[in-house]
Protein backbone atom coordinates (compact mmCIF):
# COMPACT_ATOMS: atom_id res chain seq x y z
CA UNK A 1 0.00 0.00 0.00
CA UNK A 2 1.23 3.48 -0.86
CA UNK A 3 1.90 5.82 2.06
CA UNK A 4 2.52 9.57 1.58
CA UNK A 5 3.82 11.64 4.47
CA UNK A 6 6.19 14.42 5.56
CA UNK A 7 9.33 13.56 7.49
CA UNK A 8 11.81 16.09 8.78
CA UNK A 9 10.71 18.72 6.27
CA UNK A 10 10.74 16.42 3.23
CA UNK A 11 7.81 14.95 1.36
CA UNK A 12 8.15 11.15 1.36
CA UNK A 13 6.41 8.07 -0.05
CA UNK A 14 6.71 4.36 0.73
CA UNK A 15 5.46 1.17 -0.88
CA UNK A 16 6.24 -2.34 0.38
CA UNK A 17 6.36 -5.53 -1.65
CA UNK A 18 6.12 -8.68 0.44
CA UNK A 19 7.53 -8.86 3.95
CA UNK A 20 11.13 -7.92 4.66
CA UNK A 21 13.93 -7.44 2.17
CA UNK A 22 15.86 -4.19 1.79
CA UNK A 23 14.58 -0.65 2.19
CA UNK A 24 15.56 1.10 -1.05
CA UNK A 25 15.69 4.90 -0.82
CA UNK A 26 15.10 6.91 -3.99
CA UNK A 27 15.65 10.65 -4.36
CA UNK A 28 13.19 12.36 -6.72
CA UNK A 29 12.22 15.89 -7.75
CA UNK A 30 9.31 17.55 -5.94
CA UNK A 31 6.07 17.96 -7.87
CA UNK A 32 6.52 15.24 -10.49
CA UNK A 33 5.00 12.19 -8.76
CA UNK A 34 7.53 9.85 -10.33
CA UNK A 35 6.71 7.64 -7.37
CA UNK A 36 3.19 7.13 -8.71
CA UNK A 37 4.60 6.06 -12.08
CA UNK A 38 6.93 3.52 -10.51
CA UNK A 39 4.20 2.14 -8.25
CA UNK A 40 2.18 1.39 -11.40
CA UNK A 41 5.09 -0.72 -12.67
CA UNK A 42 5.53 -2.45 -9.31
CA UNK A 43 1.83 -3.34 -9.08
CA UNK A 44 1.96 -5.07 -12.48
CA UNK A 45 5.05 -7.09 -11.53
CA UNK A 46 4.52 -7.54 -7.80
CA UNK A 47 4.07 -11.32 -7.89
CA UNK A 48 7.45 -11.71 -9.60
CA UNK A 49 9.46 -9.35 -7.38
CA UNK A 50 11.58 -10.07 -4.32
CA UNK A 51 10.45 -8.42 -1.08
CA UNK A 52 11.52 -4.80 -0.55
CA UNK A 53 10.24 -1.42 0.58
CA UNK A 54 10.68 1.58 -1.72
CA UNK A 55 11.18 4.81 0.22
CA UNK A 56 11.09 7.88 -2.03
CA UNK A 57 11.96 11.36 -0.84
CA UNK A 58 11.57 14.62 -2.73
CA UNK A 59 14.11 17.36 -3.35
CA UNK A 60 12.91 20.95 -3.60
CA UNK A 61 16.11 22.10 -5.29
CA UNK A 62 17.55 19.42 -7.57
CA UNK A 63 20.90 21.12 -8.24
CA UNK A 64 21.47 21.86 -4.54
CA UNK A 65 19.98 18.93 -2.62
CA UNK A 66 21.78 16.22 -4.59
CA UNK A 67 25.17 17.93 -5.03
CA UNK A 68 27.82 16.36 -2.77
CA UNK A 69 29.89 19.55 -2.96
CA UNK A 70 29.75 22.93 -4.68
CA UNK A 71 30.58 23.08 -8.38
CA UNK A 72 29.95 25.69 -11.08
CA UNK A 73 29.98 25.36 -14.87
CA UNK A 74 29.52 28.01 -17.55
CA UNK A 75 25.73 27.60 -17.45
CA UNK A 76 24.87 25.86 -14.16
CA UNK A 77 25.67 26.28 -10.49
CA UNK A 78 25.55 23.21 -8.24
CA UNK A 79 25.16 23.89 -4.53
CA UNK A 80 26.53 21.92 -1.60
CA UNK A 81 23.35 20.85 0.20
CA UNK A 82 23.98 17.19 -0.52
CA UNK A 83 25.59 17.01 2.92
CA UNK A 84 22.31 18.21 4.46
CA UNK A 85 20.39 15.60 2.50
CA UNK A 86 22.84 12.94 3.65
CA UNK A 87 22.43 14.07 7.26
CA UNK A 88 18.65 13.81 6.89
CA UNK A 89 18.95 10.30 5.47
CA UNK A 90 21.24 9.03 8.23
CA UNK A 91 19.65 10.76 11.22
CA UNK A 92 15.97 11.00 10.23
CA UNK A 93 15.00 8.67 7.38
CA UNK A 94 16.99 5.56 8.32
CA UNK A 95 15.84 5.57 11.99
CA UNK A 96 12.26 6.04 10.77
CA UNK A 97 12.63 3.08 8.39
CA UNK A 98 14.13 0.92 11.12
CA UNK A 99 11.11 1.62 13.31
CA UNK A 100 8.44 1.30 10.62
CA UNK A 101 9.89 -1.69 8.75
CA UNK A 102 11.63 -3.82 11.42
CA UNK A 103 11.66 -6.94 9.23
CA UNK A 104 13.61 -5.21 6.47
CA UNK A 105 17.16 -6.48 6.24
CA UNK A 106 19.42 -3.88 4.62
CA UNK A 107 19.40 -0.34 3.27
CA UNK A 108 20.08 0.63 -0.33
CA UNK A 109 19.76 3.83 -2.32
CA UNK A 110 19.18 4.58 -5.99
CA UNK A 111 18.78 7.63 -8.17
CA UNK A 112 18.84 9.06 -11.67
CA UNK A 113 21.14 11.70 -13.16
CA UNK A 114 22.45 13.99 -10.38
CA UNK A 115 20.54 11.88 -7.83
CA UNK A 116 22.42 8.87 -9.22
CA UNK A 117 25.74 10.56 -8.48
CA UNK A 118 24.42 11.49 -5.03
CA UNK A 119 23.43 7.87 -4.38
CA UNK A 120 26.87 6.57 -5.29
CA UNK A 121 28.46 9.24 -3.08
CA UNK A 122 26.20 8.24 -0.16
CA UNK A 123 27.20 4.60 -0.70
CA UNK A 124 30.88 5.49 -0.37
CA UNK A 125 30.38 8.05 2.36
CA UNK A 126 28.45 6.22 5.09
CA UNK A 127 28.73 2.44 4.99
CA UNK A 128 25.07 2.31 6.08
CA UNK A 129 23.78 1.55 2.58
CA UNK A 130 24.82 -1.89 1.34
CA UNK A 131 23.46 -1.40 -2.15
CA UNK A 132 23.36 1.44 -4.66
CA UNK A 133 21.84 2.15 -8.04
CA UNK A 134 23.47 4.84 -10.16
CA UNK A 135 21.30 5.33 -13.24
CA UNK A 136 22.71 7.73 -15.84
CA UNK A 137 24.56 9.27 -12.91
CA UNK A 138 26.42 12.57 -13.34
CA UNK A 139 29.88 11.02 -12.97
CA UNK A 140 31.31 13.89 -15.01
CA UNK A 141 30.89 15.99 -11.84
CA UNK A 142 34.07 17.91 -11.03
CA UNK A 143 36.13 16.15 -8.35
CA UNK A 144 34.42 12.77 -8.67
CA UNK A 145 37.47 10.84 -9.87
CA UNK A 146 39.60 12.08 -6.99
CA UNK A 147 36.85 11.36 -4.46
CA UNK A 148 36.07 7.85 -5.72
CA UNK A 149 39.74 6.88 -6.02
CA UNK A 150 40.29 7.84 -2.40
CA UNK A 151 37.13 6.31 -0.90
CA UNK A 152 36.08 2.82 0.20
CA UNK A 153 32.88 0.92 -0.46
CA UNK A 154 31.16 -0.94 2.41
CA UNK A 155 31.95 -4.63 2.91
CA UNK A 156 29.62 -6.96 0.99
CA UNK A 157 28.20 -4.03 -0.94
CA UNK A 158 26.43 -4.32 -4.29
CA UNK A 159 26.44 -1.74 -7.09
CA UNK A 160 24.18 -1.28 -10.10
CA UNK A 161 25.34 1.09 -12.86
CA UNK A 162 23.35 1.92 -15.98
CA UNK A 163 23.70 4.35 -18.85
CA UNK A 164 21.86 5.15 -22.07
CA UNK A 165 23.63 4.15 -25.25
CA UNK A 166 23.26 7.62 -26.77
CA UNK A 167 24.57 9.50 -23.71
CA UNK A 168 28.34 9.28 -24.37
CA UNK A 169 29.42 12.12 -26.60
CA UNK A 170 26.19 14.08 -26.18
CA UNK A 171 25.57 17.45 -24.59
CA UNK A 172 28.39 19.84 -23.79
CA UNK A 173 32.08 18.95 -23.49
CA UNK A 174 31.69 18.09 -19.80
CA UNK A 175 28.64 15.82 -19.97
CA UNK A 176 29.89 14.22 -23.20
CA UNK A 177 32.61 12.52 -21.13
CA UNK A 178 30.04 10.35 -19.33
CA UNK A 179 30.95 7.20 -21.26
CA UNK A 180 34.59 7.46 -20.23
CA UNK A 181 33.61 8.24 -16.64
CA UNK A 182 31.36 5.19 -16.46
CA UNK A 183 34.14 2.95 -17.74
CA UNK A 184 36.45 4.36 -15.06
CA UNK A 185 33.83 3.64 -12.40
CA UNK A 186 33.31 0.12 -13.75
CA UNK A 187 37.05 -0.54 -13.46
CA UNK A 188 37.02 0.71 -9.86
CA UNK A 189 34.30 -1.78 -9.03
CA UNK A 190 36.09 -4.64 -10.79
CA UNK A 191 39.19 -4.04 -8.68
CA UNK A 192 37.31 -3.61 -5.39
CA UNK A 193 37.65 -6.69 -3.12
CA UNK A 194 35.00 -5.41 -0.70
CA UNK A 195 32.12 -5.66 -3.17
CA UNK A 196 29.96 -8.80 -3.33
CA UNK A 197 28.34 -7.98 -6.67
CA UNK A 198 28.23 -5.27 -9.31
CA UNK A 199 26.84 -4.85 -12.80
CA UNK A 200 26.81 -2.29 -15.60
CA UNK A 201 23.75 -2.22 -17.85
CA UNK A 202 23.46 -0.27 -21.09
CA UNK A 203 20.02 0.98 -22.14
CA UNK A 204 18.73 2.30 -25.43
CA UNK A 205 18.21 6.02 -25.87
CA UNK A 206 19.67 9.20 -24.43
CA UNK A 207 19.74 10.77 -21.01
CA UNK A 208 16.03 11.55 -20.88
CA UNK A 209 14.79 8.21 -22.20
CA UNK A 210 12.55 6.38 -19.70
CA UNK A 211 14.19 7.47 -16.41
CA UNK A 212 11.49 5.81 -14.28
CA UNK A 213 11.85 2.53 -16.14
CA UNK A 214 15.61 2.61 -15.70
CA UNK A 215 15.28 3.30 -11.99
CA UNK A 216 12.87 0.35 -11.75
CA UNK A 217 15.56 -1.87 -13.26
CA UNK A 218 17.92 -0.82 -10.47
CA UNK A 219 15.25 -1.53 -7.84
CA UNK A 220 14.66 -5.05 -9.19
CA UNK A 221 18.37 -5.79 -9.23
CA UNK A 222 18.99 -4.41 -5.73
CA UNK A 223 16.03 -6.30 -4.27
CA UNK A 224 17.30 -9.55 -5.76
CA UNK A 225 20.94 -9.08 -4.76
CA UNK A 226 20.09 -8.06 -1.19
CA UNK A 227 17.31 -10.60 -0.68
CA UNK A 228 19.67 -13.11 0.93
CA UNK A 229 20.58 -10.68 3.73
Amino acid sequence: MRNDFELGGKRCHTYSVGDGGPVIFWGTMAGRDEFGSIVEIIEKEEDELESFTLFAFEAESWFDDFSPWGFETADQRFGDKGKETLDWLVNVAVPYAEEQFPRCSEFAITGYSLAGLFSLWVFYETGIFKGVGCCSGSLWFEGWDKYADGSKTPDNGVVYLSLGGKEPGSGNMLTASIGTQYLKQKKRLEKDPRLRAHTYEKNSGGHFSDPVGRVMKSIRWLAEELSVY
